[in-house]
């Protein structure tokens, strides 16, 4: 089992209030806002009219009419640019996105940043938070933690098949596909990009997925996945060393090529591995 992670990264911030500032929000993305309580965060995304992904975020309720909204960096897309071309009329105000740095340590350092720092909210990757503070690596040494060596998160996020935006996905992909249904409601009303979502969730399964694929090996990014009877079966976007298992590569893979499935990643030997 890997130990305990703590790493300072960059994030983009906005904020978004006023008394329609639910309602625009709920309208717009993925995670239930309305039901969100006063001091709660919770995952969401951003999708395009199609229900294509554009941005993962956390959005924090820091009272009934004002929220905060934790961004991921470039690569990934700019999802307040969506947000801001849906604010028409209501009466709201968008401000940002600004660029801030968070600290993010997993679920077992909670209890030591619990009451500190600016905010707290769940981490893009399961079982992390994210703590914005003025200065995250002092915030941390403060607490008595110390920062993980460089890609730490990379090797945990991978190991735990979490999807980065922009990285493992592309302008085209979809929810399901990415592995991202945690940060859907599937009991609110419209919002924008349901009608493929739910379509996917209700009456069908997406033709490929992002499998964990363990390899005997490391592989460059962009590297051939081929299948049982070498067939064609999707490209590596992220690779890691990860604790206990070894080298592990994202990648989505067609929906024939099923877990525990033999592949080759350009004659390095692998397997996939069932979701985390």
């Amino acid at each position: 089992m890997s130990g305990p992670v703590a790493v300072v990264r960059p994030r983009r911030i906005a904020w978004v209030e006023g008394p329609d500032a639910a309602a625009l929000l709920q309208g717009l993305l993925t995670a239930d806002i309305e039901a969100i309580p006063v001091g709660s965060a919770v995952r969401s995304l951003v999708l395009t009219t199609r229900g294509h992904v554009v941005a993962s975020m956390a959005v924090a309720r820091e009272g009934d009419d004002a929220f905060t909204l934790v961004l991921d960096p470039p690569p990934a897309a700019d999802g307040m640019e969506v947000i801001s071309a849906h604010h028409v009329s209501e009466d709201a105000e968008v401000i940002g996105p600004e660029d801030a740095q968070v600290l993010v340590a997993t679920d077992d350092l909670a209890g030591a940043l619990e009451g500190t720092g600016d905010l707290m909210v769940p981490g893009q990757v399961p079982g992390t938070i994210e703590v914005m503070a003025d200065d995250p690596a002092a915030l941390a040494v403060a607490r008595g933690i110390a920062l993980s060596p460089d890609g730490a998160l990379e090797a945990l996020r991978i190991g735990r098949g979490a999807a980065a935006i922009g990285v493992d996905t592309g302008e085209r992909t979809l929810v399901q596909e990415a592995l991202l249904d945690d940060a859907v409601s599937f009991t609110k009303g419209c919002y924008l990009g349901q009608e493929t979502v739910a379509r996917l969730h209700y009456r069908g399964h997406p033709n490929r997925r992002l499998a964990r694929i363990a390899l005997d090996g490391p592989v460059p990014v962009g590297t051939a996945i081929t299948g049982p009877g070498a067939v064609a079966a999707g490209e590596v976007t992220s690779v890691a060393e990860v604790a206990d298992i070894g080298w592990v590569a994202l990648a989505m893979v067609r929906r024939e090529v099923p877990d525990g499935a033999s592949v080759d990643a350009a004659g390095t030997a692998g397997r996939v591995l069932p979701a985390a």
